[in-house]
């Protein structure tokens, strides 16, 4: 990010259907010895150690990514919204990325049937131009990671 950049407010929304009944989905997106098996894009990893979940509105949600150079990329939020199996939110008011000031999303996981759940995730940041594309290829990868998971588990 160059000094001219600045932040601004941006929101990302990604839907994504996944091959799985929606209580398996709350359940790896909430459980941390779920979470350390897919969260972070492809070739990064979250050390089981590093997340820290107190699954409660206002409750803690950190977590560290772990990039493939060894860089760490902490996240150390709250949730906002807990409503099992419909809905979670979780933000970070503020952070230590240069390119994002602050960033709150939501995922609402909506039952199709008794086999396929869609999520949509909405992701509200405050953030530099250039974090966007970033972000929504992050999730896509992320996402990608997460449908391996649950078809291992089909």
């Amino acid at each position: 990010m160059t000094e001219q950049s600045a932040m601004s407010e941006h929101t990302i929304v990604i839907e994504r259907v996944l091959d799985a009944p929606r209580d398996l989905v709350w359940k790896v997106w909430t459980d941390p010895d779920e979470v350390t098996k897919w969260w972070g894009p492809e070739h990064f990893t979250t050390p089981r150690e590093t997340i820290e979940f107190d699954l409660r509105p206002g409750g803690v949600c950190r977590l560290t990514m772990v990039g493939p150079d060894g860089e760490q990329y902490p996240n150390d939020g709250h949730f906002g919204v807990v409503e099992p199996p419909e809905r979670l939110s979780f933000g970070q008011q503020t952070t230590d990325n240069p390119m994002m000031e602050s960033g709150e999303t939501t995922i609402e996981f909506i039952e199709l049937d008794e086999h396929r759940t869609k999520v949509i995730i909405s992701s509200r940041m405050i953030c530099a131009e250039e974090l966007i594309a970033m972000a929504q290829a992050g999730w896509g990868s992320q996402l990608d990671k997460l449908e391996r998971l649950l078809a291992s588990r089909a």
